[in-house]
């Protein structure tokens, strides 16, 4: 025990002695080493103080003490407070950890330990200061072009901090634009310029401590609209929109508002608002819809709003026009009205005539339209009267009422009908004829409004019904059907119609007829070897109905027996032609008239004595303008096609015919042949009507010349002068035809031909019917009735009556009449037949029968 005492004591007695001469080896060390450190504030702390002796051993736990002297414990589990230690007894070492320092956290803090009994201690001292902090300096901010605008920098520090501007990296210093204020920026009447980017620099000059904040400046521009049209029209029924732009930064937005309702149209029915686009889209447009509307755009910078006006356009619509009747020599109104925006134009056009009617006065004031116009609700109304004073019946009819405007037009007809007295101004004044008792219909129509009763007199009494005539219909059509078996039952047949607005009477000659006199005169006209043309001069018409035909009877001279002379037949006013005639032969011709009765007498003979034989007569152009000089002007550069009519052979057959061309030109008013070796000839060895020049140089006057030849010779030549076309009229035409134009029709007639016998006879094998059928029928008739066909003095059976149509009740308009009645076949026949001559054949088409016909008799 004594030895640990004498040990504790010389022990202490060492430390003593250390300490009273300053050899102390053992000590406290707090690092950081320095012993007076500045702490930002809000920043976190940590501090070491380690125990540094020769045996650590002997050293006791450090602690660390505050600088009110209060020990600072070690933290509880589970808890982290702001001031806390933590022990590492293994490094003989105490940690002080502060986690976020405040100025009241300032001052010494002491750290003590023992070392074999011998206190140890250290301390150090802490001061606060406050770092650079941006309170109110946002790196995005936003001026208004026009304005002043502060650009928000607050710098927070402790010692103060002084701050620098910079745009771009310029310096920025206080000026007409701009002054730099304590907590900002500010710049005068912004303008789009100042957009950029802003370094705001803040200094401690104390602390040596330096922050800069770069903050984006955008300019914002209020809305500013856009030029555009202040009024658009939109169609009724449509889906249409309309625009509304304005620039702006940043882009705006948009809204629409009705002006009249101040109605917002982004939650109104059959409306759209886009409000990035500004489109303002309607729905199926109705008239109401028209009038103002305003477009707002609005960001951050401001609002602006614009005024369009909303034409609406509704087409017309035509509710009222209707049919009016009033009497001739009255006044007539028609009265249109119709409805559409803007208002509809009117017009009145009589649906007969392309032209409307103006405005106003028309016909020297017999005609005026007036014109007016009013609002009805959300479209106008405008209303068109047509007035016709002094009604004619020409004025009855349609007419057609216009209404149109930007939107479209509309149409409606309403009818004028003029009422006027019977009248026969469209009945023919011709007499109606009978013969051998044959019966009649006597026509009496009577155009009328209303429709008119008709009655009948003869011989100034009221005409009654016998088994000799019959009355069918009482108006406005009537028909009188009568036998003159008596022939006290011709004479005047009076027709007498009348409605309310007065009568007329209609007077129709019925007379008996007789077969035409003899021909007053028959003259020899042209003569060929083979065919000979005739004048004739008919009988006067007096006593029957007109002549329809002539006939003849021809037979050679030393022939004494009419009975055995050939017939010839012609309509009215067609070439008299007798053709395939002898050549130096003599001819005996008489000539008779015929009517619907029949044939009159015959005439007294005429002789004719044929000439000889002889090249063919001259041909003749099928087109009867072209004259020997006439210069045609050709529609193609390198040919011509030439067409002609066959000519008279004059007793030989014509066995080809010659066409030649040369190039021409016209001296002093005379063709002359240009070139004697450029002219080319062809030989056509077939019946040809036609042919097709080709190789012609193009704007080239050439001479064509046609020649038929027999074995007589040649015939005068057909001769015309033409010009072709400047250039090629076409570069690749077809190679020379090996026929014709006219050798090609009449193989496709021929083919023609064909397929209509085939057709005919299978109609004969299986239904009995057809023109063979026919023919086989016919060939039991006498030979008697074939010369009654043709002629004959013998008496015929008169035609049968013509069958009498139904009653007509009603009369249409003027322009709607059509013929009552059908001709008869009688009727038919005295239409004159189209007669064409050649030389050889005679062409003959008729409405009625064709008469033209050679046969023996």
């Amino acid at each position: 025990m004594r030895h640990r005492r004498i040990g504790a004591t010389g022990v202490a007695a060492l430390a003593v002695l250390l300490a009273i001469t300053g050899c102390s080896a053992q000590d406290l060390r707090i690092f950081p080493v320095q012993k007076q450190q500045t702490v930002a504030v809000g920043k976190s702390v940590v501090l070491t103080c380690q125990a540094d002796a020769p045996d650590p051993g002997l050293v006791t736990q450090p602690q660390w003490k505050n600088p009110k002297g209060l020990v600072i414990n070690e933290a509880a589990p589970g808890t982290r407070p702001e001031i806390y230690t933590e022990a590492q007894p293994a490094k003989q070492s105490q940690l002080l950890y502060i986690s976020s320092i405040t100025p009241a956290m300032a001052g010494n803090y002491t750290c003590v330990a023992a070392y074999a009994n011998i206190p140890l201690s250290d301390s150090v001292v802490l001061d606060t200061i406050v770092a650079i902090t941006w309170t109110n300096a946002n790196e995005n901010q936003y001026a208004t072009k026009g304005k002043e605008f502060k650009v928000m920098c607050e710098v927070t520090a402790e010692p103060a901090p002084s701050v620098d501007w910079f745009k771009e990296g310029t310096p920025i210093s206080t000026g007409d634009r701009y002054v730099i204020h304590t907590n900002g920026l500010l710049i005068k009447n912004v303008e789009e310029s100042d957009d950029g980017t802003y370094t705001c620099r803040a200094i401690v000059i104390q602390t040596g401590e330096l922050a800069e904040r770069n903050i984006r400046v955008e300019v914002y521009t209020a809305p500013e609209m856009e030029k555009r049209e202040l009024q658009v029209e939109v169609k009724e029924g449509e889906t249409t929109s309309i625009m509304c732009k304005a620039r702006g930064k940043p882009p705006p937005k948009y809204s629409w508002i009705k002006a009249s309702t101040r109605e917002n149209l982004a939650g109104a029915s059959r409306f759209k608002v886009n409000e990035i686009t500004g489109q303002l889209t309607f729905d199926r447009v109705e008239a109401g819809d028209y009038g103002k509307y305003i477009c707002s755009a609005v960001n951050q910078a401001g609002q602006n709003e614009t005024e369009i006006n909303v034409e609406v356009l509704v087409p017309p619509r035509i509710f009222e026009l209707y049919n009016i009747t009033a009497d001739l020599n009255a006044e007539g109104r028609l009265e249109c009205k119709a409805t559409g925006r803007p208002s509809p134009r009117i017009s009145f056009r009589k649906l007969s005539n392309a032209d409307p009617f103006v405005t106003g006065s028309n016909d020297n004031g017999r005609i005026t339209i007036e014109i007016t116009e009013r609002q009805t609700g959300d479209q106008m109304q405008t209303r068109g009267i047509i007035s016709i004073s002094k009604l004619n019946r020409t004025d009855d009819g349609l007419y057609e009422c216009l209404a149109e405007n930007n939107a479209g037009q509309a149409r409606k007809n309403g009818h004028l009908t003029v009422q006027f007295p019977p009248s026969f101004n469209h009945m023919p004044d011709v007499p109606i004829w009978s013969w051998n008792g044959q019966p009649v219909n006597l026509t009496c129509i009577a155009e009328s409004i209303p429709n008119a009763t008709i009655k009948w007199k003869f011989h100034e009494y009221d005409l009654i019904e016998n088994p000799h005539v019959r009355i069918y219909g009482a108006g406005p059509i009537s028909y009188v059907t009568v036998t003159p078996l008596d022939p006290g039952l011709y004479g005047n047949y009076r027709c007498i119609a009348t409605n309310k607005l007065g009568e007329a009477e209609h007077v129709i000659q019925f007379r008996q007829a007789f077969p035409p006199a003899a021909v007053v005169q028959a003259r020899q006209d042209i003569i060929t070897a083979t065919s000979v043309s005739f004048n004739i001069v008919g009988p006067a018409e007096d006593m029957g109905p007109p002549i329809l035909a002539y006939t003849a009877q021809y037979k050679e001279n030393a022939n004494f027996d009419w009975n055995l002379a050939m017939n010839r037949t012609w309509s009215v006013n067609s070439p008299y032609i007798v053709e395939n005639l002898r050549p130096m032969f003599k001819y005996d011709f008489r000539f008779a008239a015929v009517n619907q009765v029949g044939a009159g007498p015959w005439g007294s003979p005429l002789t004719v004595i044929m000439p000889r034989r002889s090249p063919p007569e001259q041909p003749k152009w099928r087109e009867e303008h072209i004259t020997s000089e006439s210069l045609i002007h050709g529609k193609y550069a390198d040919r011509y096609e030439l067409q002609w009519r066959v000519p008279a052979h004059n007793g030989e057959p014509i066995d080809m015919y010659e066409v030649s061309h040369c190039p021409v030109l016209k001296v002093s008013g005379e063709w002359r042949v240009a070139d004697e070796s450029q002219c080319e000839k062809e030989e056509l060895k077939f019946e040809a009507i036609s042919y097709e020049v080709r190789g012609l140089i193009p704007d080239t006057r050439y001479r064509m010349q046609v020649r038929a030849h027999n074995i007589l010779g040649y015939s005068l030549p057909a001769q015309l002068y033409i010009q072709t076309a400047l250039g090629v009229g076409r570069s690749d035409y077809a190679s020379s035809q090996l026929l014709s134009s006219g050798a090609i029709i009449g193989v496709a007639l021929a083919g023609v031909f064909f397929c209509l016998i085939v057709v005919d006879l299978l109609l004969l094998c299986f239904r009995r019917q057809g023109v063979i059928a026919t023919l086989c029928g016919k060939r039991v008739k006498k030979h008697n009735d074939d010369e009654a066909k043709l002629g004959s003095t013998k008496p015929r059976a008169p035609p049968s009556p013509a069958p009498l149509p139904p009653p007509v009740k009603l009369v249409p308009t003027p322009t709607d009449e059509k013929e009552p009645l059908k001709d008869t076949a009688d009727e038919a026949l005295k239409r004159n037949s189209s007669v064409e001559f050649d030389g050889r054949r005679v062409y003959a088409t008729s409405g009625g029968p064709i008469i033209g016909k050679n046969s023996a008799v």
